[in-house]
């Protein structure tokens, strides 16, 4: 009896593994946006917008530069809305890292991402007039170790932003997202730079990006009645071996 429910068990868990893959692989869709709008500011300089800039910067620092915060908007009309969000990652590469002996190694701080609240525009944003946000289903995340570059290799730095982008596609209004560090006015300047999304860097692979994985409800329909249908069987041939 015991072999009997070992092999059961290997059946159930062989043929649910089959349908999931082939679920995934079949049902799933992946689409990568890029911004739409991006920009930051400097506290110390508070009216000056680099809107068009190749880059933007977070920092933290009590006395100037002072803190800088950066905003993005993704254009996500190609996302149907009845689409359920599996993940949405936000993916920035950085260029530089604070590393000079004066100043603070960024590696390990910590940035939040934010939805935005307020409609903003990229040519004009600073942090005089800067959109306020939430922090309701902020994300975030740490500055990985290692140094980014023009021509070394690609360093990026990922937020789960799955539930704010589940948010805009119930009808939360779509401003973008604010990156910021979560512990500003350091007493030591710790800043990272990031690409942006702009024409004077080489190509599209260091743009700012949104990785957006999701599954329409008509697929989640059949993949439930699907592992429905494999239950019955799998419970008739069961029953069947039991009155054997």
């Amino acid at each position: 009896m015991l072999s009997d429910m070992k092999r059961l068990l290997v059946l159930v868990a062989v043929m649910y593994g089959v349908t999931a893959g082939i679920f995934w692989v079949a049902a799933t869709n992946t689409t990568v946006l890029y911004p739409s709008s991006d920009s930051y500011s400097w506290e110390s300089v508070p009216e000056a917008n680099n809107g068009g800039s190749d880059n933007f910067a977070i920092t933290s620092f009590a006395t100037n530069p002072k803190n800088m915060r950066g905003w993005i908007a993704f254009p996500i009309q190609e996302i149907p809305n009845d689409m359920w969000i599996v993940n949405a990652k936000l993916r920035l590469r950085i260029w530089h890292k604070t590393t000079a002996a004066e100043a603070g190694d960024t590696t390990g701080r910590i940035y939040g991402a934010y939805r935005l609240t307020q409609a903003w525009d990229e040519y004009s944003v600073n942090w005089a007039n800067q959109p306020n946000y939430s922090e309701e289903h902020h994300a975030t995340s740490a500055v990985p170790p290692g140094q980014g570059g023009w021509e070394g290799p690609p360093l990026y730095m990922d937020w789960d932003i799955t539930e704010i982008v589940r948010d805009w596609l119930s009808g939360t209004p779509n401003h973008g997202v604010l990156i910021r560090d979560t512990q500003e006015n350091a007493t030591v300047e710790y800043s990272t730079q990031f690409f942006q999304h702009s024409e004077k860097v080489p190509d599209a692979s260091y743009y700012p990006r949104l990785i957006v994985t999701y599954v329409s409800p008509q697929a989640i329909g059949i993949f439930a009645a699907a592992l429905i249908v494999e239950g019955l069987f799998i419970t008739f041939l069961w029953r069947r071996k039991r009155t054997k």
